[in-house]
């Protein structure tokens, strides 16, 4: 009987701490989540400038300007939802949309010298890519979160003390579909 009680008492203790390191777990992975919310909005907040000073310039681009005004607007309305797999999926493929709008955009922009050479648009490009690259590395702390998180839920007992515990899984940041294409590189050399 003693020896019953003991069994059943480690077994608690350590499904106790299995379920604490899933709430952690999954905590870092929405913590994650909002790291990437903070850099998304600072890339959300420098594109109307980048768009503005554009327009001086860009006449013939006026689709290309309005598809990225469009795409950012649904962005900031999808950004509620953190800990909703798919709202957090719907929210990843506006912002890789946006972001494959915001490098045609950025090419575009050398086929206008007056634009090219603009200082405030040099320095408006200067501050995107660096909000890229923070952007980019926000993804891969999300993505380890997530993979963490992923690992605990998936192996026994996980599964079921995440199923008790209503932790689900979240998705991945993951590339863009254009960013996996190859690249031609005759269109540039021509």
């Amino acid at each position: 009987m003693l020896i019953a009680i003991g069994v059943a008492g480690v077994v608690l203790v350590i499904g106790y701490f299995w379920y604490a390191s899933i709430i952690g777990r999954r905590n870092k992975a929405q913590e994650a989540f909002s790291g990437i919310d903070v850099q998304l909005k600072k890339r959300h907040d420098l594109i109307p400038n980048i768009l503005t000073i554009a327009k001086r310039f860009m006449e013939h681009e006026r689709s290309l300007l309005e598809e990225i005004t469009r795409l950012r607007a649904r962005a900031l309305e999808t950004t509620t939802g953190r800990a909703d797999p798919a709202a957090a999926k719907e929210l990843f493929e506006i912002e890789a949309a946006l972001q494959g709008r915001m490098g045609s955009l950025m090419v575009a922009v050398e086929n206008y010298p007056d634009l090219k050479s603009d200082q405030t648009m040099i320095q408006a490009q200067r501050s995107y890519n660096e909000v890229e690259a923070n952007i980019a590395a926000a993804r891969r702390f999300y993505n380890a979160s997530v993979t963490a998180l992923r690992n605990a839920i998936q192996v026994f007992p996980g599964t079921m003390i995440a199923g008790m515990a209503g932790v689900g899984d979240m998705p991945l940041f993951e590339a863009a579909e254009t960013d996996r294409q190859p690249v031609d590189a005759d269109k540039y050399l021509n």
